[in-house]
């Protein structure tokens, strides 16, 4: 009974996060809905559950059954709990050394706008920039649905606005994702063994890091942005998935 009373309080929690977040970034927000889902499914699943209990149907399932469905629940929270630690073990990442570049990774642009997402990457960048003032700062981002120009020309307008040197960035403007932000951006670095860090939002960290390792950056450190705390669960939910379709296809080992 307590197996089905667990996954309808965990899809309510589901639930009630969606609301909140829902109004606060809009219900289809990057990966919101994947909590609606969840909080659906759990529920239906508890209830379920609590019913085939009730009647005895649980019981005569045969036993090896049960067992590998418990087994394979408790490999899947495992894997998932290891995946959320490896997320949190990159969260706090500062350059130790001064580096000749920062790399910053692109966000969503809506129109001509950075969002707040981009805009604390940019944020730490620019923060490094004004104490560092011979770094480089590649700004990587491709143009995208809903975007009026590339995340890359969105950020260099940002940073210029702040008041950075135009001389000082340079432009990846034909990326689409994390890997090619990173190989593009190894482009516009000129030698081979540089200092380099990557400037990503927190949560982002330890997957960017490990596609610029298997893309032999020789020198790299990551340089951690904020993110906003509302909706930190839900881009750390998502970025264990995307760990995990990034090792399936075989960019990070």
């Amino acid at each position: 009974m307590m197996f089905g009373i667990v996954m309808i309080v965990f899809g309510c929690l589901c639930m009630g996060y969606y609301l909140f977040a829902a109004s606060y970034a809009g219900p289809t927000s990057s990966f919101l809905p994947f909590w609606l889902a969840a909080g659906i499914f759990l529920i239906v699943a508890g209830v379920v559950f609590l019913i085939l209990l009730k009647n005895g149907t649980i019981e005569r399932i045969p036993k090896f059954i049960r067992v590998t469905f418990i087994t394979l629940v408790t490999i899947g929270i495992g894997l998932f709990c290891v995946l959320e630690g490896l997320v949190i073990s990159k969260m706090n990442e500062v350059p130790e050394h001064n580096v000749s570049y920062l790399v910053v990774l692109g966000a969503q642009v809506r129109g001509t706008r950075v969002t707040k997402s981009l805009a604390k990457r940019l944020d730490a960048a620019y923060d490094y920039a004004v104490k560092n003032k011979d770094t480089i700062i590649v700004v990587s981002g491709g143009k995208g649905s809903g975007e009026d120009i590339s995340e890359a020309k969105a950020m260099k307008r940002y940073l210029v606005s702040r008041g950075i040197e135009k001389r000082r960035i340079l432009v990846e403007d034909k990326s689409t994702t994390t890997m090619e932000n990173l190989t593009f951006s190894r482009k516009k670095i000129k030698g081979e063994n540089k200092s380099v860090a990557i400037v990503t939002n927190n949560f982002h960290m330890f997957r960017a890091m490990k596609i610029a390792e298997s893309l032999d950056y020789k020198n790299v450190e990551g340089l951690c942005a904020e993110s906003d705390n509302r909706l930190l669960p839900n881009y750390m939910v998502r970025e264990a998935f995307a760990i995990a379709k990034e090792v399936l296809v075989h960019n990070i080992l």
